[in-house]
């Protein structure tokens, strides 16, 4: 499970920002390899939920060789190493582990779907967001956004290099310049 946590977890993008515990009892035929759609089933927590979620070209790679792996063993993708015709039920000491072995320092599972909020909200407009976060509304998002600072400051330097182009300096004046004395200060990018 190492390996795949660290490609499927690692991506949530590729289960559609689905909670961590919700992927525990995904099933084989719940994903449609020909179509690259995973369908949800049973109990969901809000009515789009149960909506089918594009399969990315990794996630698919990665399933096809784990299922290769597990050799039909389980119905499940996450079969419990104990009970194999039973979803595991906790990941604590396998995220542990996981974590270790990429030499990442510990932070809870379900950050990651802090992640694929933040790195979906910079390629994709607010609708595409709420839909795959399945959240009834686009304000939602905020919460799950991690800071945006970085990505605010690139788009500054963009929309500054656009409009005063590369090298120029910015004069601010501190009342009207005296004839002969200029009192300023000045500012470069």
């Amino acid at each position: 499970m190492a390996h795949l946590s660290r490609r499927v977890t690692g991506g949530a993008s590729d289960f559609g920002g689905r909670t961590y515990t919700e992927r525990f009892a995904f099933r084989w035929d719940q994903i449609d390899f020909d179509h690259n759609v995973i369908f949800f089933g049973g109990k969901t927590k809000a009515e789009g939920s149960a909506e089918p979620v594009p399969l990315t070209g990794i996630a698919r790679d990665v399933l096809l060789r784990w299922k290769k792996e597990q050799g039909g063993k389980s119905p499940f993708l996450f079969p419990s190493p104990v009970k194999p015709d039973q979803p595991i039920t906790t990941v604590k000491t396998a995220w542990t582990t996981t974590l270790k072995n990429a030499g990442v320092a510990h932070f809870p599972i379900y950050h990651l779907r802090h992640v694929f909020c933040t790195r979906l909200s910079w390629v994709a407009p607010d609708t595409i967001v709420q839909r795959a976060m399945r959240h009834s509304s686009p304000e939602t998002k905020r919460h799950y956004q991690l800071s945006m600072l970085e990505q605010v400051r690139q788009n500054l330097e963009k929309a500054n290099e656009k409009v005063y182009g590369k090298g120029e300096v910015l004069r601010f004046y501190d009342g009207q310049p005296a004839a002969g004395t200029e009192e300023e200060m000045t500012a470069s990018k």
